[in-house]
C-alpha cells in the first residue's frame, strides 16, 4: 500500500558548544492511510525530535535537519518553504503535545482558539466556525459543548484540556495526527477515555496516527505497528501482536521484561543494566552493546544495519543473520 508518510534516513543534529548531538540519526518510517504507528523508547531516545522534525519545528539554531527525506502525500516536506509548510501544519498534519497547557493560550477562551484555527485553515465565517467548534467539542465527549466554548483553559481539568487539544487537532480533518505522549499526565481512567476517543476518530475518519509513547499498555490498546527507538535510531519494527509475542532486539526484550506483572507476588522488576549513552558520546559499534547481555566482539566495533526479518519485521542486531534467523553461535 502507498505510504501517506515515508521518512527516509532522517538525521536531525544539534550543534551546542562545538559538539554535535545526533538526536535523530538515520530514521526510516512508513505510515499508511488509517494506520496507527507507535514510536516507543526511553526518554531521550529521539522520539519527540523525530515528530518535531516531521513538523519542521526544530529550532535552528541549535538544531538542524542535516539529511533525509520526509515524503508526505508524494511531496517531500524538507525543501518546502515555510509558507507552504505553515499551510500543511494543522491542515493536513496535526500534532497533540504532551502538556496541553503549554499549547493552549491562557487568555483566550476554548471556543476562540478553535474558531481561529477553523477561520484560518478552513476559511469558514465566524458564524460557521462557531457552529463547527461546538460540533467538535461534542465529538470529543463534552455534553455541555455550547457552554464549554466560553471556558478558559485554566478552568478545565487535564483530561478536558487534552480533549480540547484533540478537537483542535481534528478540526481541519488532518490526514495524519502526531500524538506526543497524549496521556502521560492523565490518570488511568481519563487515559482510557482519551485512547478510546483516538481509536474512534481513527476508525471514523481514517486518520493515520503516529503515537509517541514509552507505555506498552498504550501501545497494545491502539497501535497496528510498533517502532522501537534507541539512541536516535530505530532498532526494531514489528506488527504489534508479533512484538509482544516474540520481541527480537535485546533492548525490546529488556523493555518488556521491565514492565510490572500483575500476578507476580515478588514485586521485582528486571531493569536494563547500565545507562543510555550520552548523545554527544555515542559508542563506536552498536549503541546498545554496553547494556546488552548478548554482545560479542563485533558489536563493539561495527554498527548494525536495520535488517528485514520476513515480510513485516526489521531488527538492528548482529544476532540475526542475513536470512533473519537467530545466530545461535553468537547468543552466548
Amino acid at each position: 500500500m502507498t505510504a501517506l508518510l515515508e521518512v527516509k534516513n532522517l538525521k536531525t543534529y544539534f550543534f551546542v558548544d562545538k559538539k554535535c548531538i545526533r538526536a535523530v540519526d538515520g530514521v526510516d518510517l512508513f505510515i499508511k492511510k488509517g494506520e496507527t504507528v507507535a514510536l516507543v523508547g526511553e526518554s531521550g531516545s529521539g522520539k519527540s525530535i523525530t515528530a518535531l522534525s516531521i513538523m519542521k519545528l526544530i529550532p535552528n539554531p541549535p538544531g538542524k535537519i542535516v539529511e533525509g527525506q520526509m515524503i508526505f502525500n508524494d511531496v517531500d516536506l524538507l525543501p518546502l518553504p515555510e509558507k507552504e509548510m505553515y499551510h500543511i501544519r494543522g491542515n493536513e498534519i496535526s500534532m497533540i503535545f504532551q502538556e496541553p497547557m503549554t499549547s493552549l493560550n491562557p487568555v483566550l477562551t476554548i471556543g476562540e482558539q478553535i474558531i481561529d484555527v477553523l477561520m484560518y485553515h478552513k476559511k469558514l465565517s465566524k458564524k460557521g466556525a462557531s457552529r463547527k467548534a461546538v460540533e467538535l467539542l461534542k465529538m470529543v465527549g463534552f455534553p455541555r459543548a455550547r457552554e464549554m466554548v466560553n471556558e478558559y483553559p485554566h478552568s478545565l481539568s487535564g483530561g478536558m484540556r487534552q480533549r480540547v487539544m484533540i478537537a483542535m487537532a481534528m478540526s481541519c480533518d488532518p490526514k495524519l495526527l502526531i500524538a506526543d505522549e497524549p496521556t502521560a499526565t492523565l490518570d488511568v481512567t481519563i487515559q482510557a477515555q482519551i485512547l478510546d476517543m483516538m481509536k474512534e476518530l481513527n476508525k471514523k475518519f481514517q486518520t493515520a496516527i503516529l503515537l509517541i509513547t514509552h507505555d506498552f499498555g498504550v501501545v497494545s490498546e491502539v497501535a497496528d505497528k510498533v517502532l522501537i527507538m534507541y539512541c536516535g535510531q530505530i532498532v526494531e519494527e514489528s506488527p504489534v501482536d508479533s512484538l509482544f509475542h516474540e520481541p527480537l532486539h535485546p533492548y525490546t526484550i529488556g523493555l518488556l521484561n521491565s514492565i510490572p506483572v500483575m500476578d507476580d507476588d515478588t514485586g521485582k522488576l528486571i531493569p536494563i543494566p547500565g545507562n543510555v549513552p550520552l548523545p554527544e558520546h555515542l559508542p563506536k559499534g552498536c549503541r546498545f552493546a554496553g547494556r546488552c547481555p548478548h554482545a560479542f566482539d563485533r558489536c563493539l566495533t561495527d554498527s548494525p544495519d536495520l535488517k528485514k526479518i520476513g515480510t513485516a519485521r526489521s531488527v538492528r542486531c548482529f544476532l540475526y543473520d542475513v536470512k533473519g534467523e537467530r545466530d545461535v553461535e553468537n547468543t552466548g
